[in-house]
């Protein structure tokens, strides 16, 4: 599974994301910069291998002239980029603030301002957890910003320069009917616990999840995403980061508490195992013992699959979304993890029925 490559790569995150400071290699041809910038392009990880080659220790190859000056020009397109997406998160979450509804900024830009170099995290959307009542939420975001796409969780909403907004109602969800209620009754108190913190550069202040939030709705995301259309290591860095931060052993007990009552332990067990071999956590910084086999498994899924699953061969991405025939066949690659996760994949199938016509119902608010 992993080539010299690969552990290249991964030792080059290691250095970017300012976890380790070795680097056990000296000589990386030109061949083997491409394929390994290849990778980071499929990961959405330039910005932190950018980071990485600017740290190398001396004698160590770096990438020929040409490709290093392409460095560069996407480098500055990157923090001009998620200067603009700061300044918008700030802006919207003063929108929402000023309407009397308490704005969460979830993930994405709020972690971003872990990393050594906060603008050199590839940027995604905005996503926005908003303390309102739902009816009101989504009617504000149809007839005051245009909102596109209404789903249970979220609302799709396109900004000015192309930037995309998701207004979560909640911020995330379990397919498995009694834990989905347990993790919304988990967010109802963590809301409450929400703190400030400054974006970069002077863009402003924003409320982002308490550690003890971050711990467990990290690891939800991430458990949504391999039912959905995949899992990056963009994710799994953002998750590395924020565990880099090291915490307590009653804070990975509490953690551990709230993760067993979702029934995510085994999937917790593989993340860590990807924090420990991609990443180089050390045990301390870890939540619970690495499974190696189900980590392996998770690990070549999302090398396989790079961000967001764009390169699974699996996901026949030209099937119409929401259509009978993507219902039927991402139920079928779910049921690839049954072994894995039985609750989730058995109940996947009942929730998106359960989906399909609560959107019905509510598309007319």
């Amino acid at each position: 599974m992993i080539n010299k490559t690969i552990d290249i790569f991964f030792s080059l995150i290691r250095l970017g994301l300012g976890i380790s400071q070795s680097f056990p290699f000296k000589e990386i041809t030109d061949k083997e910069w491409s394929a390994i910038l290849n990778i980071a392009h499929k990961q959405t990880m330039l910005g932190v291998v950018m980071d990485a080659i600017d740290r190398l220790p001396e004698g160590v190859s770096r990438p020929p002239k040409a490709v290093a000056m392409n460095l560069v020009k996407i480098a500055v397109n990157m923090e001009r980029y998620n200067r603009l997406i700061n300044i918008k998160a700030v802006e919207m979450s003063s929108f929402f603030n000023n309407k009397g509804m308490e704005a969460v900024l979830l993930k994405g830009q709020g972690l971003a301002a872990l990393y050594p170099n906060p603008l050199h995290r590839n940027p995604g959307d905005i996503d926005l957890w908003v303390d309102g009542e739902r009816k009101a939420l989504m009617a504000i975001c149809n007839k005051e910003l245009k909102g596109e796409e209404f789903t249970y969780h979220h609302i799709d909403v396109k900004l000015s320069d192309g930037i995309e907004l998701e207004v979560h109602t909640t911020p995330s969800w379990m397919y498995a009917y009694n834990r989905n209620r347990a993790l919304q009754r988990m967010f109802r108190k963590w809301i409450k616990d929400a703190k400030c913190i400054e974006l970069p550069e002077g863009a402003g202040r924003v409320k982002v999840p308490s550690d003890e939030m971050n711990r467990v709705y990290l690891m939800v995301h991430l458990y949504r995403h391999v039912f959905s259309e995949g899992i990056g290591l963009r994710q799994m860095a953002d998750y590395a980061v924020f565990l880099s931060k090291g915490s307590t052993a009653e804070d990975k007990a509490v953690a551990m508490g709230h993760l067993k009552v979702l029934n995510m332990t085994r999937f917790a067990g593989a993340v860590m195992y990807v924090m420990k071999v991609v990443f180089g956590l050390e045990g301390s910084c870890l939540l619970t013992a690495p499974d190696e086999r189900r980590g392996r498994i998770l690990l070549q899924s999302i090398l396989d699959g790079g961000n967001f699953g764009k390169y699974d061969l699996s996901i026949d991405r030209s099937i119409k979304k929401d259509s009978a025939m993507s219902f039927l066949t991402r139920n079928a690659r779910n049921f690839k993890l049954i072994k894995e996760y039985p609750e989730e994949v058995i109940w996947g199938p009942a929730f998106k029925v359960w989906h399909f016509f609560w959107r019905i119902s509510n598309r007319n608010l």
